[in-house]
């Protein structure tokens, strides 16, 4: 019973999070520099939290699945998902897609976490730093994909899967795989590492580039602030 209430208030919370952006009546002008604000959570989280627990489990090993989430994620923005579009932005919009598939895989990780010590005591511990983790993580989704264009019912959707995510594979875990071997979570973990890395910093920061030298300032200070809460959260 503890294991699923823990899951249905991270499930809350995030959804919570991940909502909240939709709120906002005029986003136009707060949305473009609230994208670079996401990409700092999503560097910071991949450096500061996923990194460190790749290697504990990993050790040396850990740069294979860093790499491969790296490719999997840069490759594809890079040369496979191209198509006639008429905005200046259209890269972007892919992007969105990708940014989904990438946290959402990592929220899921997390959940493969929680139902790894379902019956532990330290539940409670794990399933508290993740929902902290969740609030921001949830945000700089709805962020990046209000960013891409999406409209937003079509963002709560995706929020709503996102929220779901967690909960999904802690209950898979506990049920199906029982004790599974910890390296998995480690390549798992690993691999989400890379994915954060390319989306958070190959299209993103390269939008840097686009706009006039007094918004580059406030760009880079947007993704060193989100850099810095994800570090200390």
């Amino acid at each position: 019973m503890d294991f699923y209430l823990s899951l249905l208030v991270i499930l809350g919370i995030t959804l919570a999070g991940g909502l909240l952006p939709l709120s906002a009546k005029k986003t136009d002008k707060f949305i473009p520099l609230a994208v670079f604000f996401a990409a700092g959570i999503l560097i910071g989280t991949s450096l500061f939290h996923l990194l460190p627990e790749s290697i504990e489990i990993l050790g040396a090993k850990t740069g294979w699945p860093i790499l491969l989430g790296f490719a999997i994620f840069y490759i594809p923005q890079k040369f496979m998902l191209t198509h006639p579009c008429e905005e200046g932005d259209c890269d972007f919009h892919q992007l969105g897609m990708m940014a989904f598939f990438g946290i959402a895989f990592h929220a899921f990780t997390d959940g493969i976490g929680i139902g790894a010590i379902a019956e532990k005591p330290d539940l409670y511990m794990v399933a508290t730093a993740v929902t902290a983790h969740k609030v921001p993580a949830a945000l700089a989704l709805t962020l990046m994909l209000l960013g891409a264009g999406f409209h937003k019912r079509k963002v709560a959707v995706f929020a709503v899967l996102f929220s779901l995510a967690t909960p999904i594979g802690a209950v898979s875990t506990k049920l199906l795989l029982g004790g599974a071997d910890e390296r998995w979570l480690g390549i798992a973990i690993g691999f989400s590492v890379g994915s954060f890395i390319a989306i958070g910093s190959s299209d993103l920061l390269r939008r840097l580039h686009r706009h006039h030298e007094d918004d580059r300032i406030l760009k880079l200070a947007l993704i060193f602030i989100g850099c810095t809460i994800s570090a200390l959260g």
